[in-house]
C-alpha cells in the first residue's frame, strides 16, 4: 500500500470539555502510524482560540502538544487559519506548526491548493475588514493590556457569540465568488482546490478546477486523504 501524501480535516469547533476530543487525539496517532508526510488542518479546531497564554485552554495546550509531537518527527503540520482562530501565531509556531492562509501541495496529478474558504467571498467586506482588524497586531496588544481575567471572559463572550453561527455555513455558497476565485486558482496551475468553512461533504468542478468541500470533523471524525497519485478520499 503507497503511503498517502497528506490527511487533512476540517473545522471540528472543539469545546472546552468535549469528548470528541478523544477522536482527534487518536486520530493523530493513526497519523504518525501510518507514516503521512503532511497533516493540513484547515482552521477552526476549537469554538474560538485565542492563543495567548492567559486565555488558551487545557484542551488547547493539549492540541499543541499532539501536534508538536508530530512536527518533532520531522512531518509537516501546516494550519490554515479560519474565523474562529486569533493571535495563535506564537503558540503554533512553538509546536512546530506552519501557520498560513493558503497553502499548495505538489503532487502528481496537480498542484492541491488547501484553504480555509472564508477569504473567497470577496464581496463581503465588512467581515474581510473584521477578520483583518481583529487579528492585527495593535488589537492584540491591546487585548494583552487586559487582566487575565478580563481577557477570558471576552474569549468566552466571543466564543459564545460564534456558536450561534454554526448552522449557517451549510447554508452559505458565494457561488459566483467560488466560480472567481476557482477561475483564479487555474491560472496559477491549480488541478484540485480543498476547502473547509462550508461545513458539507461535496466534490464539484469549478472553472476547471476540482473543488472538495471537506466536512466537520467532529460530527463523524470524516477528514480527507491525498493520496500518492493526487486523488482524494473522504474517509470515515
Amino acid at each position: 500500500m503507497m503511503t498517502d501524501l497528506a490527511w487533512c480535516l476540517a473545522d471540528p469547533h472543539f469545546e472546552r470539555g468535549d469528548a470528541a476530543l478523544a477522536t482527534f487525539h487518536r486520530w493523530t496517532e493513526a497519523f504518525l502510524a501510518r507514516g503521512v508526510q503532511n497533516l493540513v488542518l484547515l482552521g477552526d479546531l476549537f469554538q474560538v482560540w485565542v492563543g495567548l497564554p492567559a486565555v488558551e485552554t487545557e484542551e488547547q495546550r493539549a492540541v499543541l502538544s499532539a501536534l508538536g509531537r508530530i512536527s518533532s518527527t520531522g512531518r509537516n503540520v501546516v494550519y490554515l487559519r479560519g474565523t474562529r482562530d486569533y493571535f495563535i501565531e506564537g503558540s503554533l509556531s512553538e509546536a512546530g506548526v506552519h501557520l498560513r492562509d493558503q497553502w499548495d501541495l505538489d503532487a502528481p496529478g496537480g498542484l492541491v491548493r488547501f484553504e480555509h474558504g472564508d477569504l473567497i467571498n470577496s464581496s463581503d467586506q465588512n467581515y474581510l475588514r473584521w477578520r483583518e482588524l481583529s487579528r492585527s497586531a495593535t488589537v492584540s496588544a491591546l487585548f494583552q493590556l487586559l487582566s487575565p481575567a478580563r481577557q477570558r471572559a471576552l474569549a468566552q463572550k466571543l466564543e459564545r457569540s460564534l456558536a450561534r453561527t454554526n448552522t449557517y455555513y451549510k447554508a452559505y455558497r458565494p457561488e459566483r465568488e467560488l466560480n472567481q476565485w476557482a477561475s483564479r486558482l487555474a491560472g496559477q496551475g491549480v488541478q484540485t482546490a480543498v476547502l473547509g468553512h462550508f461545513h458539507v461533504d461535496e466534490a464539484t468542478h469549478l472553472s476547471g478546477v476540482d473543488i472538495r468541500f471537506v466536512p466537520q470533523f467532529r460530527e463523524d471524525g470524516a477528514f480527507l486523504r491525498v493520496r500518492a497519485d493526487g486523488s482524494t478520499l473522504l474517509q470515515k
